[in-house]
């Protein structure tokens, strides 16, 4: 793996340490991430929530809170219509949430992963109409939806769009369209997920009910909403800067220290975060997976009913309903991935692999994104998986920095029957005969795309330490930056020529473990799933890791969680 270590200018470092009050290592960090202005660097430290206090200048939003305010007074008939993924399941519960709050007893519709496909169709669109709604507000999803939207608008039910995905083509005529690509002239927003557009919503009608003294004493904090806010946001990966650093730093301390909702408690619960802090990976790794898994193989429903619900002991029945359907759905991600990988070693290996399309009648299309992601990390190559019936292959797409698989798909498409995506991940359909055309076609935009530099997978190093710099000072340090995700990145430190001084296998032999030691301080350090690493005892070696703190049996520690180790005189 090659490294790549961040560049900077150090002579800003001594000047943001003073102005700020903080030590040099964090102010190179800050530094290094572009934050060497004090004023800049001070909001990211603290971030607070005013860029929320007043929406409404947002094309759309003022629209779209007036009708939803409508509404609430004359008791209307809402749908919130929601995506099947984490992102799509929070934000319908927002919505629910608030609406139930201020008095309006509002219905959803979350489609199937499978039989739906993702976004409005018109199959749900005319059950809408038939069912006598008068008003159905998307989150997460509608911003393609021009002939559904079209259809509920003639037909008597007004639409309004909440959605973060870029606008492909014509834009639906609903009553609001609120999406911050069409906010060019405030880009405060365009790094929110579904959830946090649906947020702005709810603060607009929210600041216009404040002024009704009927309602105004009924209304609850705002800050209450923020754990769905930021569970929704941390899972759907969207950049942790700027109001999205607000709202889940805000999110997270509600979450740790005063969660109230029935279902977020059972969810924490059987996700084992329960005893410790809630922070931006508990969610991405323990809680936003068991909300997923229901979609992934089943009905995204019961994601719904348990953040919905409003007794613990049933909550709790949900939550194990769903940490089983999570266990299944990582018995399968495995399978498939033994598959792939089996299938895919012996060309890397051979240096005859420039991309990854792979298919098979026996892979479950509600796990693929997950594989491809896993694959697409090991290889460094774009990825594509699909699943095959009736001569249909459906699939996912994710890909590597540099190649846009979303314009990669869109230059295959005369072999495909749908597709659509971002840079970094896509959805296809493609007829099963074309499976092989769609390989050559991409490995044919890989070799012209991106040179063998630009396929050998690289870890990015922000800051070159020594191991006396590894203290508890460095943690806390490191601390004030979190939460960390995608947009704000862990820090990978590195030390170069530390001693080792013991290493064994752990965990059944998938993990490392190492005593290190360079000129007397010693610490432990893990590698998870690198047991395949050859480190001895007595080697020299480089090291890039994450610092942190290891409780065990109450006991508390530091530790260097690997990311990779380079033996001095050979590589592993």
């Amino acid at each position: 793996m090659k490294w790549d270590i961040a560049e900077f200018d150090a002579t800003c470092v001594p000047v943001l340490g003073k102005q700020l009050g903080i030590s040099p290592f964090l102010a190179s960090l800050l530094t290094m991430r572009g934050f060497e202005d004090p004023e800049r660097a001070t909001a990211f430290l603290n971030p607070r929530l005013s860029d929320f206090s007043d929406p409404s200048s947002l094309p759309g939003v003022e629209a779209a809170a007036e009708r939803l305010r409508r509404a609430i007074r004359d008791q209307e008939k809402v749908v919130i219509y929601g995506d099947y993924d984490v992102d799509g399941i929070t934000s319908i519960c927002l919505l629910l949430t608030f609406l139930k709050d201020v008095g309006l007893s509002a219905s959803y519709t979350v489609p199937s992963r499978f039989k739906d496909g993702y976004g409005l169709n018109m199959a749900r669109a005319a059950e809408a109409v038939e069912g006598g709604c008068d008003l159905l507000i998307t989150v997460d999803c509608g911003t393609s939806s021009v002939e559904e939207v079209a259809y509920l608008q003639e037909n008597g039910v007004d639409v309004i769009i909440t959605d973060h995905h870029r606008l492909q083509g014509e834009r639906p005529e609903a009553v609001a369209f609120l999406n911050p690509h069409d906010w060019p002239d405030d880009d405060r927003f365009s790094v929110l997920a579904g959830v946090g557009v649906a947020f702005l919503l709810v603060t607009a009608v929210y600041i216009r009910l404040k002024r009704d003294p009927e309602m105004a004493d009924r209304l609850p904090s705002l800050k209450g909403y923020l754990d769905l806010v930021t569970i929704g946001t941390v899972a759907d990966m969207v950049p942790l800067t700027g109001v999205n650093r607000s709202l889940v730093v805000n999110g997270l301390s509600l979450l740790t220290t005063t969660p109230t909702r029935p279902g977020v408690v059972a969810l924490k619960e059987i996700s084992g975060v329960v005893d410790r802090r809630v922070e931006a990976s508990s969610i991405a790794f323990y809680m936003a997976p068991r909300l997923n898994a229901a979609g992934r193989l089943g009905s995204a429903e019961t994601g719904v009913v348990l953040l919905m619900s409003s007794e613990i002991g049933t909550a709790l029945k949900l939550a194990r309903q769903l940490d089983q359907n999570n266990k299944d759905r990582r018995e399968l991600e495995n399978r498939i991935f033994d598959e792939a990988d089996h299938l895919l070693e012996a060309a890397f290996q051979a240096g005859d692999l420039n991309s990854v399309v792979l298919a098979s009648p026996h892979w479950h299309q509600g796990v693929l994104g997950i594989v491809a992601s896993r694959l697409c990390e090991k290889y460094h190559r774009p990825t594509v998986l699909c699943s095959i019936e009736d001569g249909v292959a459906t699939g996912s797409a994710r890909s590597i920095r540099g190649f846009n698989i979303a314009e990669a798909l869109e230059k295959s498409e005369h072999l495909l029957v749908k597709h659509g995506g971002h840079a970094m991940a896509a959805g296809l359909t493609v007829e099963a005969a074309n499976i092989d055309e769609l390989r050559a076609s991409l490995d044919e935009l890989v070799a012209t795309s991106l040179d063998d530099a630009e396929l050998e997978a690289t870890l990015s190093v922000d800051l070159v330490v020594d191991l006396a710099e590894v203290t508890m000072q460095t943690i806390s340090d490191l601390d004030s930056l979190s939460p960390f995700g995608a947009g704000n990145p862990e820090p990978v430190l590195a030390t170069r020529s530390v001693n080792v001084v013991s290493s064994r296998l752990v965990g059944g032999g998938q993990h490392l473990k190492l005593v290190v030691e360079q000129d007397g301080r010693k610490l432990e350090a893990i590698g998870y799933r690198m047991g395949g690493c050859r480190v001895s005892r007595g080697d020299v070696v480089d090291l890039a890791y994450h610092a942190e703190i290891r409780t065990w049996q109450g006991v508390t520690s530091l530790q260097l969680r690997l990311r990779d180790v380079v033996v001095q005189g050979g590589t592993t």
